[in-house]
């Protein structure tokens, strides 16, 4: 057995204190170099281009006539790349966007001739328990990683790691990434004998694994000569060929199930989670429109008879994986590094709600109704009753509303007329190669919002047709009570601005909360004698109770200080107005909160705070594809300093979507903004609303001692001055059944959505489609039952339809029921066979693929 391996490699960050385009522009010149290089020389046998396929996908876009010189290194393995698109974060990126990833990354890896079976994640800032899983769906041998890991969690750097639902990969913990950087260029072999006793006491085994290069790093050409000197078998070697020689006889692997986030060995920025909230809530908003509203709706126009845009959605996906990457969803950049990331998410939300917009357009186009109809659409594959809010142009000034020639119960909340798209589709009539119009029978339209209470059919969307009517259906809702409530909840504000909950209920009152942050863009970092602010003064309160929901508003200032400075002096110089909005729904089980704040401070982190009558000792959260429980007593580690740590353990955790107490009768909170929380006290759940810091980096930080993360230098973007945060929170009783918290999530967050199409809308503000297909008025894809839904989408390769499921349990398994009948079961590849029944394991997933019929 060889004694070490040496790695040559470069990582190349797309983008961090320097945009995108100048790591570009010098990434040419450090390319054709290596190119270059191992076209002519074979003392360096290969070498690792990072492990993403984006940063060759840029290369190329620029130095076209390469492309078969470099088809051919790495067709014969002398260039590694893949099998990743771009090098992602994975404990706040969906399940979904890192299948996306890796499905992107190595067909782009296989068109140019192959890819490691590495999942290569070396400097991502922590690992999701659910990669093993993952990777195993995806065809991969090994996980490899740096950052994360702590002695208490496993000694060995070589491993089994386990998911729960039981699919195993061996993983490989790196030492210190980039341990052999910089070599000496002359070496009597004592520098090499220095790292391989630095492996040694950190627990890896033979061969030695060495990496020479680092961050945006050119190749090493003289890195064969300075390794002859040595005294050990030394070779430079790709790393899965190291990998194969370090567990071929690996008999004696330990066995390890779970995350790593801790920061013992290598920070992991455990907090980064809420820097610059304002792009983390774009992406989170947007990962979860792609995947479970434009994916299934691009499934349903599909099976109707419309083309499947597959270049725009994967367009789409591609930006928001290169958003994805470690250091872009971090944030922890430059302003103008964030300036070209949240343009990313402007684009996809442009190019995603533009498509959905067309997609709804065409399909009501083709349902042959009255004139005035609309849809509603449901992207989850179950039927479900919801409150619709609806935003329709009627004719009429009194209307009801039927479905299948049944009355459907609304609230009208508001109507105005809108004469603008009448007069401008009059003029345009027959330019929709529409023979006849009903236009010219009206002389007045109105614009109006409702809210509709029905239950909707699975998958797909249901017609609705406003008819005229007597009756004035508008009502005034103002009421002079000074609470709301529901079956379930009562609620009313105090003149602290603090939201108590009365009544059968396991929440004691809501309550904002903002306290110091003397971090920097990668870390929060707590202060001595910190001053949390929890209470201020109530203005403008409002009450409106309708048949359907109840809605208290309220406007919050609280006296802050401007900075740390002020807030260690307690000087309260400032107002931070927050605006708040609770509604009830009748027969619903849960409290909507809708957040705003514009922030006018700095170093001081805003969080929404749900006080329980429960006490735990350890978290419920979601994670990709399952469900995952975490410890919440951190004070074991409180020798982390005088241990050495590089980063203070911290109860700040992430989440997709909710978050919960671990106990048999809880509350669960799930959030459309920042994934981001922390259990306090044992009872309760500390939701991040933002964090504004001016600092990209900061050395010595309490929290974080050493060295500045990043570049130690002021950006003001990180503070999020006039910036205006707005998120809402769906928080409820709910029993400790992690499927039902799920569902919970997946219904608060997907709610279904109206649309109105027709002649109305045809004139150049909107554009002009011609009227060419007929749809039916009501139609539904597919149902499941007994799984909780991730994606409907075309398969990557042909045009059948891909459906993902998951089971959310953490101990049991699951059967569900689908009315699928032509179908094969296979795995997240799309190509490997999955077994062929309904039974989906722990934390697992079934990918179904539903053959064209």
């Amino acid at each position: 057995m060889t004694d070490i391996k040496v790695i040559a490699h470069t990582h190349w960050d797309k983008e961090w204190y320097f945009t995108d385009n100048r790591s570009m522009v010098f990434s040419l010149i450090d390319f054709d170099e290596i190119i270059d290089y191992l076209s002519n020389h074979d003392d360096i046998s290969t070498f690792l281009l990072d492990g993403q396929t984006s940063i060759i996908e840029d290369y190329l876009r620029y130095r076209p006539e390469n492309k078969d010189q470099l088809k051919e290194l790495i067709s014969k393995g002398k260039i590694i790349t893949g099998p990743w698109y771009t090098q992602s974060d994975t404990l706040v990126i969906s399940g979904e966007s890192l299948i996306r990833n890796l499905q992107i990354g190595m067909k782009q890896a296989t068109d140019l001739g192959g890819y490691q079976s590495i999942g290569y994640l070396p400097d991502s800032f922590g690992m999701s328990e659910q990669m093993p899983l993952l990777y195993n769906q995806m065809g991969l041998k090994y996980a490899f990683f740096r950052r994360g890991i702590a002695d208490h969690l496993i000694k060995d750097r070589e491993f089994n790691w386990i998911s729960s639902s039981g699919e195993s990969v061996k993983a490989f913990n790196l030492y210190h990434y980039g341990i052999m950087a910089y070599p000496p260029n002359e070496d009597d072999g004592s520098y090499i004998e220095e790292l391989v006793d630095k492996l040694k006491k950190f627990g890896n085994r033979k061969p030695y694994i060495l990496f020479n290069g680092e961050d945006q790093k050119p190749i090493r050409k003289n890195i064969a000569k300075i390794i002859q000197n040595s005294d050990y078998d030394i070779e430079i070697d790709s790393l899965e060929n190291s990998l194969d020689e370090v567990f071929a006889n690996a008999n004696d692997l330990a066995d390890y199930t779970g995350e790593f986030t801790f920061g013992q060995h290598s920070r992991t920025h455990k907090s980064i989670f809420s820097t610059r909230s304002d792009l983390k809530i774009k992406h989170n908003r947007l990962e979860r429109y792609l995947s479970e509203f434009i994916e299934p709706l691009s499934a349903i126009s599909y099976k109707l008879g419309l083309r499947y845009e597959k270049e725009l959605i994967e367009e789409c996906f591609k930006l928001m994986l290169l958003n994805s990457a470690h250091d872009s969803i971090g944030m922890c950049n430059s302003d103008k590094t964030n300036n070209f990331i949240e343009n990313r998410y402007d684009k996809v939300n442009d190019i995603s709600s533009n498509l959905a917009d067309s997609i709804m357009r065409r399909i009501g186009d083709g349902v042959s109704l009255s004139p005035f109809n609309f849809q509603v659409y449901n992207t989850l594959p179950y039927e479900r009753e919801e409150y619709i809010k609806c935003d329709i142009l009627t004719p009429f000034k009194d209307f009801i509303i039927k479905r299948d020639g049944k009355d459907i119960a609304f609230e009208l909340i508001n109507i105005e007329e809108d004469q603008t798209n009448l007069a401008k589709s009059i003029k345009e009539i027959g330019v929709n190669n529409k023979i006849s119009s009903d236009l010219n029978l009206y002389d007045k339209i109105y614009r109006a919002k409702i809210l509709i209470k029905d239950r909707i059919i699975p998958m797909g969307y249901q017609t609705y047709e406003i008819k005229n009517s007597s009756k004035n259906q508008l009502k005034d809702l103002f009421s002079y009570d000074k609470f709301i409530e529901n079956e379930f909840y009562k609620i009313h504000v105090n003149d602290n601005g603090q939201i108590i909950i009365d009544g059968d209920s396991n929440i004691n009152k809501i309550y904002l909360e903002d306290n110091a942050d003397e971090g920097d863009s990668y870390d929060y970092s707590s202060v001595d004698k910190d001053l949390f602010i929890s209470e201020g003064k109530v203005l403008d309160i409002k009450v409106k109770k309708s048949d359907m929901y109840q809605n208290i508003s309220y406007k919050l200032i609280r006296k802050v200080p401007y900075d740390l400075k002020n807030r260690q002096s307690r000087i309260l110089d400032n107002e931070l107005i927050s605006y708040l909005s609770i509604t009830l729904y009748k027969s619903k089980k849960y409290i909507e909160l809708n957040y705003k704040t514009n922030n006018n401070v700095i170093e001081h982190r805003d969080r929404v705070v749900v006080d329980t009558k429960i006490k735990t000792t350890s978290s419920i959260a979601d994670q990709q594809f399952g469900t995952i429980v975490r410890e919440t007593d951190y004070s074991k580690y409180k020798n982390w300093l005088k241990e050495g740590w590089d980063e203070k353990p911290r109860g700040i955790e992430p989440m997709i979507s909710f978050a919960a107490l671990d106990s048999n009768q809880t509350v669960c909170g799930v959030s459309d903004g920042v994934r981001e929380y922390e259990i306090l006290d044992n009872n309760k759940i500390a939701f991040t609303m933002f964090r504004s810091v001016p600092y990209l980096g900061k050395a010595n930080l309490n929290d974080r001692p050493g060295r500045a993360s990043g570049v130690h230098e002021i950006q003001m973007g990180h503070a999020l001055l006039d910036t205006e945060i707005e998120t809402t929170l769906y928080i409820c009783d709910i029993e400790n059944d992690y499927f039902k918290m799920h569902d919970f999530s997946k219904k608060v967050l997907n709610k279904a959505i109206s649309y109105q199409a027709g002649e109305i809308y045809d004139n150049t503000d909107h554009f002009v489609i011609s009227k060419n297909y007929n749809c039916p008025s009501n139609y539904s894809l597919l149902e499941v039952d007994g799984a909780i839904f991730s994606s409907l989408k075309q398969a990557t390769n042909d045009n059948d339809l891909i459906l993902r499921l998951y089971n959310p349990y953490r101990d049991k398994d699951i059967n569900f029921k689908t009315n699928i009948d032509k179908l094969d079961f296979v795995k997240a590849d799309e190509t490997s066979k999955d077994q062929a029944n309904n039974f989906i394991r722990p934390c697992g997933i079934k990918t179904i693929k539903i053959k064209n019929q």
